[in-house]
């Protein structure tokens, strides 16, 4: 099997070969100077060995401290130097367009001092201010430094700027695309035709690939191909009955079904033709050609006015009664251009189906197995199932096998589809089963690349030459500029489905000449396959090439869970979690004990080894094949103990591991690169789509809830880390920073007595509104209270309620202390202030005493819904002469609303029966405020709804909770029906803050994947009132642009700058020449600063 799925691909066209004898001009091909190579002292590295291996990728990037720059500035030259002989040669004799009497003037001169200071300040900006993909150090996203070759040809292509769109844009370059997609063909498996030797071609269909923007647009034309295919023996059938010529075919022609039995046109129904096997449906308008000896182009030619792309989808339907559309599947890790594309394609997203994930994110095939049984059921056709080989999120691998064999299964009974692979991360990594072309058979399997993949993901990778269509991108695991992303086909018949060209093509070379008709993109850049193309001749798409590469970032990854897998053993505060689980974990009699003992293990024996020692112990290398996740992206999160206890509060785990990011991640260009010692990535799980693969995660963290889960991830792309275990400095980065925020986070939630304060309400008696705080564990409870001020208290409060009505009073704590020991104590001091903008007005000291509990509960997480109300709910209470509301808070972020002595009218129900259900606790629900779609509630939307005089229609029911409620309250659903309908009219005093309560308080929905995460956590727990904030604060704090601001800013001063040093430059136009010149003179690779402001003359890099 292995010698049939991976061909030489060292096998090139006859085009490709053409091309070989100009490659010596570039550089490329002819060995360097001996003077050019620096001198080194390793040892000897023997041919075929890792080391040597390893030597070798130490040439295809520009380094990560540049140090290939001048080789790369060799190879630049030699480009330049090219494009100007092009040029001259070209030209005829007589033509100087740009002269001397041109360069001396005032205007050419102004026009280069532009381009000078706009060059110069613009590459100061960007190096200083771009992610540094190019550093072992960042190991976020699926993006590393793009390999030399690549990057030279891309060089290449934007110098001669071909447009691949037809061959007489760039006819060489249309080649080139072609070989490309038969070169990554030949990777993934697939049947190619790399040859005109006939010995090495196999019976079959063959396949093709071509050049697409990306992954998205790859899919998205996947998705098209699926739709058209689905619709094309309909439209056949439609043609046939409504063609006179052709009206023979439909009593004469035979389909074979997926079934394998045959049947005549004329009896098949819609079903039958809905499930063709793709064969089938590729071999329908040949066979009828060939028995009916009809011109296959008239035959299309007719065909085409009966087609999806010319009818629309709705048409056809509707011509064959199909009450159930097709339907569209694919795992709920799937990327979210699937849902894009199916709105783009008119199958709407509504047609996707999203498959349940097992507890390893992979695509659920007993759910899979379920929903084809159902559409079987419903005669409902699926255009394609979606399987991914290397998640966006976690890098696992869909069992693509299974799937394969549930179509057959599937197939048997009736129903097929197509199968497409989204390998846009994993397709590269067939790489490493290719073998190498140059082995001279005496290589050490130890040193092979797939040595530490999971035989699981080996498996699945294989089976890829079984897909239909496969996504494959050169720009992420290619190490190929963006944009470049690939779309192959098992059978390059399928491309016919989506061009508007004859699909009668004589030959390869006419095929390969044609690239550009084919696919959604018109125009596209022709540097995109030149890159890839270039990356691929250097390097190889084998083990030796890519796969060395990617074999380095599988052990690197390894041996990064192996870190998060072992960093908390035994630490008091921190905890870290890897999604995917440790053997053991899923051992069916897992325990404790033996989790720690294989951690223990991983973290004493795995992880202090070298790779050779690794691969030469076989239980060090079967247990680094089952660990980590199947490709490389590693994905995990961080919780934390107060004295040995595990936080459950989900909220508080997201904050944590937001503020991990946030100092580990590059966001704002007031940040400085260099102080990132290492560079992750953050992501949202969504509870509502991992739905039991994410609640066992949080089990694993220690952590209850439904809430969305914020969580860490890492990519490790660089082949530098795995040569010299760097892994061990990247962990302790991050190690050092999870536990200075671990630290934090215990600060914020302990349950510490803290200075609190009150909304005062009404005089006889007063009630105490607690002001709480999401952002501290001892504030986080909504309180209510009744009490007595002492005479001299009540006197000053009720004389300051005279002086000033409308104004808002509270009772603030003169000592730290809980709300459990004044609750208990029935009593506390207080000083009574009135509420200003920006701080508190003392009035006077009191004893509250003869406290009681009106209602009481905790704010946590866990306490809380897991969404809002559709309408604003408000506790009731108070006497019948002073009646009080207090927003019910169900959910963070909120807002605390409080009103006293408000008027209620009552329009409907027993006045009786109001009196009766207020001794007990009312609740009013505020009828035309949908809370669901207010939230989260801004300071204008608060002012406008919620203010003194204003009235609110509302149902009234009796509170159904008890008075210190445990857990999550279920008020909402438990209402039950109102005993009354009126009107309330806002009191004077109607205090509303949506401000202090939310300070430190994480905000994480998987809609929208950011947190407002405060700069300066503040670590007591005393209220906002008495750290400093007053009453006002943003007037919208979810939609705050400091970092856009931030940018914003950053680019205005600079683009000032250069206008201010535009200015001195054109001045003196003849000194800029001479000085250009002199600076050309020198090392002009190393001089930055030259004619720009430097960027510490702008203000905010200073």
């Amino acid at each position: 099997m292995e010698s049939k799925l991976h061909r030489h691909l060292s096998t090139l066209s006859v085009s490709t070969t053409k091309m070989m004898s100009w490659l010596p001009s570039l550089g490329l091909l002819s060995p360097f100077n001996v003077s050019q190579v620096p001198a080194t002292s390793e040892p000897f590295a023997a041919p075929g060995s890792l080391r040597d291996a390893h030597n070798a990728a130490c040439a295809w990037f520009f380094g990560p401290k540049a140090e290939n720059a001048d080789y790369f500035k060799m190879h630049v030259e030699t480009i330049l130097n090219d494009v100007a002989q092009c040029r001259t040669d070209f030209a005829l004799e007589g033509e100087d367009f740009i002269d001397a009497e041109a360069v001396s003037s005032h205007g050419f001169k102004k026009s280069m001092s532009k381009l000078r200071t706009n060059l110069k300040l613009l590459s100061g900006l960007l190096s200083q201010h771009s992610v540094p993909f190019y550093s072992p150090r960042y190991i976020a996203h699926m993006v590393n430094d793009v390999s030399m070759p690549a990057t030279l040809g891309y060089l290449m292509g934007l110098m001669y700027n071909p447009n691949n769109i037809s061959p007489e844009a760039g006819p060489l370059v249309h080649i080139i695309e072609y070989d490309v997609g038969q070169q990554l063909c030949s990777m993934l498996g697939y049947n190619t035709q790399l040859s005109e030797i006939p010995s090495q071609l196999e019976v079959g269909p063959t396949a093709w690939g071509h050049i697409t923007c990306g992954g998205s647009v790859a899919n998205l034309e996947s998705m098209w191909v699926a739709r058209n295919l689905k619709f094309y023996p309909l439209a056949l059938k439609r043609a046939v009955d409504n063609e006179p010529c052709l009206a023979h075919i439909a009593a004469n022609f035979k389909a074979t079904l997926c079934t394998g039995r045959t049947k005549v046109l004329a009896d098949c129904d819609a079903w039958d033709l809905l499930n063709l096997t793709p064969n089938e449906v590729a071999s329908l308008i040949t066979n009828i050609s060939v028995t009916f000896g009809l011109s296959a182009p008239a035959l299309q030619t007719i065909l085409n006015n009966y087609l999806i792309q010319t009818t629309g989808k709705d048409d056809l339907e509707k011509y064959f009664q199909i009450q159930q559309p097709p339907q569209y599947m694919c795992p709920k890790t799937a990327h979210y251009s699937w849902p894009k594309g199916a709105a783009v394609t008119g199958i709407g997203s509504r047609n996707i189906i999203r498959i349940a994930v097992d507890e390893q994110a992979r695509l659920d095939c007993h759910a899979l197995d379920v929903l084809l049984a159902e559409c079987m059921g419903r005669r409902q056709a699926v255009y394609a199932v979606v399987v991914v080989m290397g998640t966006t999120e976690h890098g696992s691998v869909d069992p693509l096998s299974k799937v394969l064999a549930l179509r057959r299964k599937y197939q048997r009974r009736g129903l097929s589809f197509l199968i497409h692979a989204d390998a846009a991360w994993g397709g590269y990594f067939t790489s490493m089963l290719v073998p190498n072309p140059d082995a001279t058979g005496r290589e050490s399997h130890l040193d092979d690349p797939a040595l530490f993949l999971n035989p699981y993901t080996k498996n699945e990778l294989r089976h890829l030459r079984l897909a239909d269509t496969i996504t494959v991108d050169p720009h992420k695991s290619g190490y190929t500029p963006f944009p470049a992303g690939a779309l192959c086909y098992k059978d390059d018949r399928l491309r016919y489905m989506v061009t508007w060209t004859s699909p009668v093509i004589g030959s390869m070379e006419e095929g390969s000449m044609k690239m550009g008709v084919y696919g959604i993109e018109g125009s596209k850049p022709g540097a995109a396959p030149l890159a890839a193309w270039l990356g691929h001749e250097v390097i190889g798409l084998h083990k030796g090439g890519y796969g060395l590469l990617l074999g380095q970032s599988v052990l690197t990854s390894t041996r990064l869970y192996g870190h998060w897998a072992t960093m908390s053993l035994d630490h008091p505060t921190l905890l870290v979690v890897p999604f995917r689980m440790l053997p053991s974990e899923m051992e069916l009699d897992s325990s404790a004990e033996k989790v720690d003992k294989e951690r223990r293990f991983v973290r004493d024996t795995l992880l202090e080894r070298t790779r050779e020692e690794l691969a030469k112990d076989p239980k060090a290398c079967a247990m680094m094949r089952q660990m980590g996740p199947d490709l490389v992206v590693n994905t995990y999160a961080c919780n934390f103990r107060i004295d040995g206890v595990i936080n459950q509060d989900v909220s508080e785990a997201n904050l944590l591991n937001a503020r991990i990011y946030d100092r580990l991640s590059f966001k704002s260009l007031s940040e400085k690169l260099e102080k990132r010692k290492v560079i992750v990535m953050s992501s949202i799980l969504s509870q509502r789509e991992y739905g039991a693969c994410l609640a066992k995660f949080k089990e694993r963290l220690g952590l209850s809830g439904e809430e969305d889960l914020y969580v860490l991830a890492s990519v490790s792309m660089s082949p530098f880390i795995a040569h010299s275990n760097y892994e061990h400095v990247l962990a302790d980065a991050f190690r050092e920073v999870a536990e200075e925020e671990a630290e934090i986070s215990v600060a914020r939630n302990r349950i510490e007595p803290a200075l609190r304060a009150f909304v005062l309400q009404g005089t006889n008696p007063i009630c105490l509104v607690h002001m709480p705080c999401f952002g501290a564990a001892t504030l986080r409870v909504q309180c209510i209270l009744s009490g007595e001020l002492s005479d001299a208290g009540l006197k000053a409060y009720v004389e300051a309620k005279r002086a000033d009505p409308t104004a808002i009073y509270v009772a603030r704590t003169l000592e730290r202390e809980t709300l459990s020991a004044i609750i208990q104590r029935k009593s506390f001091r207080c000083l009574i202030s009135k509420l200003t903008t920006d701080s508190t007005s003392p009035i006077s000291e009191s004893l509250v005493t003869n406290i009681s509990v009106i209602k009481e509960r905790r704010l946590a997480s866990n306490d809380l819904d897991t969404s809002y109300p559709s309408k604003m709910p408000f506790y009731l209470y108070g006497t019948p002469q002073e009646l009080h509301v207090d927003h019910v808070l169900l959910r963070a972020p909120n807002a605390q609303i409080s009103s006293g002595e408000v008027a209620i009218e009552l329009v409907e129900g027993s006045q009786a029966v109001f009196t009766t259900g207020l001794k007990n606790g009312l609740i009013v629900v505020a009828d035309s405020l949908p809370e669901r779609f207010m939230q989260p509630l801004a300071a204008d939307c608060l002012s406008r709804f919620f203010r003194p005089g204003e009235k609110l229609d509302v149902s009234v029911y009796h509170d159904q909770n008890a008075i210190q409620p445990k857990g999550r309250s279920g008020l909402w659903d438990n209402l039950g029906e109102p005993i009354a309908r009126g009107t309330i009219t806002l009191g004077d005093n109607t205090y509303a803050d949506a401000y202090m309560i939310n300070i430190g308080a994480p905000i994480v929905t998987s809609q929208a994947p950011s947190m407002v995460i405060p700069q300066n956590t503040e670590t007591w727990q005393d209220h906002p009132l008495f750290r400093g904030h007053g009453r006002e604060g943003p007037t919208d704090r979810q939609t705050s642009p400091r970092n856009t601001k931030g940018w914003r800013e950053l680019w205005d001063r600079a683009l000032a700058c250069r206008q201010f040093a535009d200015d001195c430059l054109n001045s003196d136009t003849n000194s800029i020449v001479s000085a250009a010149s002199d600076t050309d003179n020198n090392d002009h690779w190393s001089n930055t600063s030259a004619f720009s402001p430097t960027l510490t003359q702008i203000p905010f890099f200073s």
